[in-house]
C-alpha cells in the first residue's frame, strides 16, 4: 500500500482543519438556537482524532514530520 507524502498531507490536514472549523461553528449555532445535537462536539473530536491517528500510521516519516511541525 502506498503511503501518503507530502503533498497528501497538506490536502488531508487542510481538510481535516476545516472539518474541525465547521464543527465549532455549528456547535455554536446550536447553542445560540438552544438545540442538541445529534453528535457532540466532544464524540466528533474524539474521532477525528482517531482518524489523524489512522493518517499518520500510513504517511511517510518525512511528510508526517512536516505536518508536525505545522499542525
Amino acid at each position: 500500500m502506498r503511503k501518503f507524502n507530502t503533498q497528501d498531507r497538506i490536502v488531508l490536514d487542510e481538510m481535516i482543519k476545516a472539518f474541525k472549523q465547521e464543527l465549532i461553528k455549528t456547535h455554536v449555532a446550536y447553542k445560540l438556537e438552544n438545540k442538541r445535537p445529534i453528535i457532540t462536539q466532544q464524540y466528533w473530536e474524539q474521532m477525528i482524532d482517531e482518524v489523524q491517528s489512522k493518517i499518520d500510521s500510513f504517511t511517510t516519516r518525512n511528510a508526517l514530520e512536516q505536518s508536525n511541525k505545522y499542525r
